[in-house]
């Protein structure tokens, strides 16, 4: 477990110095000198960084900001070899582009930001320097760690803000960990062991993978935070800069962006904060979560009443319909034999009695809050080409965290007339109807797939997946 409370090294030397500084007045306290002392400290804290033979993984924050690319985290992998070289790897490569924004009525040119997603090296040297203590220096230029305060990044003199040295606050006997501070940002970067035998590229790809699928780039809703009964919101956690924020208040009112970083220690997953995440209506605080499989859920090492869920599958569906999304179910979609043959005669039978080719189905919104349309969509004919057209059943629709019941279905017109020349269109509309257990295609926190089981008939179940479109 990494100690929370920190006792600088800097603070340590600085006190040092200055009993020496009153040898004249009274015996001096120390047999070695002060330049010894921080001698003795530069190679100690050399020996720790190099006491981990496969290096550690940092986790770099260039700066305080609260927006990317400058307050966003970046995973390094760094090996410290007694040579005094150093290998570092990363992947996210910030950049910044002047292109044009807007509309045609109102566009404008502006320096917009983008990312490079590629797996990179570099060699450099380092040293532990003494500044009033410890200071760990990349004392030649490395394209990787330098790259984040190369001066020439958007011509702002400051690249992307950026430290290539690092006060060593804390670095423990046994080199379980070590946290250094940026020395011009004052970021706080933790390092953690990488395993013996692990190739960097492999770990990167490794928790990279695990990142897009917990997080994946096309999320709709935002996952859960849980502090203990209170219950918060965090949007874009895709991206690794979410805003979390009351689960029920205002995402711009209440925003408040909190980076982290995934990485890998042993076969866990760690998610871990940049700043300790506290409100006034919780006791205590987080910042680091482990990722545990058999719950789906990241789980605070300190605390296990903090918790991080993907969004209940029954509040999603719902809160995505309403924000657009269109949920289709297919003939490739899965579906259980049962289903599988009631699609099938429908698709057929629509075909035979109104020379319908079918193309989809789809739950989609509809202007009321509390109902949900279901389509079928199909093709027809008209000359020498097709035309496409629906029919449609309105459900009322209630919803919890885990389950989605539908009503009996209500036609137009139109519908009622087709279902009483097609009988298995309407068995079809009547299916739907009834409660129905909801469960995530993919994980909790990847719902773009859905699967709906039939509460009193675990035979009956389809698959859908959200479009915007």
């Amino acid at each position: 477990m990494i100690m929370k409370k920190i006792i600088s090294a800097s603070m340590i030397f600085a006190v040092a110095l200055a009993f020496n500084g009153c040898s004249g007045e009274e015996d001096d306290l120390f047999t070695d000198s002060a330049a010894e002392r921080l001698n003795a400290a530069s190679e100690l804290y050399s020996a720790r960084l190099t006491a981990q033979p496969n290096g550690w993984a940092m986790q770099y924050y260039p700066t305080y900001d609260d927006s990317a690319p400058n307050g966003k985290g970046y995973l390094l992998l760094t090996r410290f070899n007694k040579d005094f070289t150093v290998n570092v790897s990363g992947y996210d490569w910030p950049y910044w582009r002047y292109e044009r924004v807007g509309d045609a009525q109102s566009s404008s040119q502006e320096w917009v930001s983008h990312y490079r997603n590629e797996y990179r090296e570099a060699t450099s040297f380092w040293e532990v320097i003494t500044d009033n203590g410890p200071v760990l220096s990349f004392n030649s230029y490395n394209d990787i760690m330098h790259y984040f305060s190369d001066p020439d990044f958007r011509e702002t003199g400051t690249g992307f803000g950026g430290d290539y040295e690092f006060i060593v606050v804390d670095a423990p006997d046994d080199a379980s960990y070590m946290m250094l501070k940026g020395k011009k940002r004052g970021t706080y970067n933790l390092l953690t062991p990488i395993e013996e035998g692990i190739v960097y590229a492999d770990y990167m790809a490794d928790v990279k993978g695990f990142h897009n699928e917990i997080f994946p780039e096309n999320e709709l809703i935002s996952n859960l935070v849980f502090f203990g009964d209170s219950v918060y919101r965090m949007d874009g956690s895709n991206d690794g800069l979410p805003n979390i924020y009351p689960y029920d208040g205002d995402a711009i009112a209440n925003e408040s962006f909190n980076p982290f970083l995934i990485t890998k220690r042993g076969n866990d997953y760690y998610l871990r904060f940049r700043d300790e995440f506290k409100r006034d209506d919780m006791e205590g605080s987080l910042q680091e979560l482990r990722y545990v499989p058999e719950s789906d859920e990241f789980v605070g090492t300190d605390n296990p009443a903090f918790r991080i869920t993907g969004f209940p599958p029954g509040w999603f569906f719902y809160q995505a319909l309403q924000k657009g999304q269109k949920f289709n179910l297919t003939t490739a979609t899965e579906k259980s034999e049962k289903l599988t043959t009631l699609f099938t005669n429908m698709r057929t039978d629509l075909s035979k009695a109104l020379s319908f080719t079918l193309s989809n189905t789809q739950f989609n919104s509809t202007s009321s809050a509390d109902s949900v349309s279901y389509n079928v969509i199909y093709r027809v004919r008209r000359g020498t080409t097709y035309v496409s057209g629906q029919l449609t059943a309105a459900y009322k629709m209630t919803y919890d965290k885990q389950s989605v019941t539908l009503s009996q279905p209500v036609f137009d017109s139109s519908t009622q007339g087709r279902t009483d020349q097609v009988p298995s269109l309407a068995e079809y509309f009547n299916m739907l109807a009834g409660t129905w257990n909801v469960t995530p295609g993919k994980s909790a926190f990847n719902l773009s797939t859905l699967r709906f089981t039939k509460n009193d008939d675990a035979d009956t179940w389809f698959a859908v997946s959200y479009s915007t479109n």
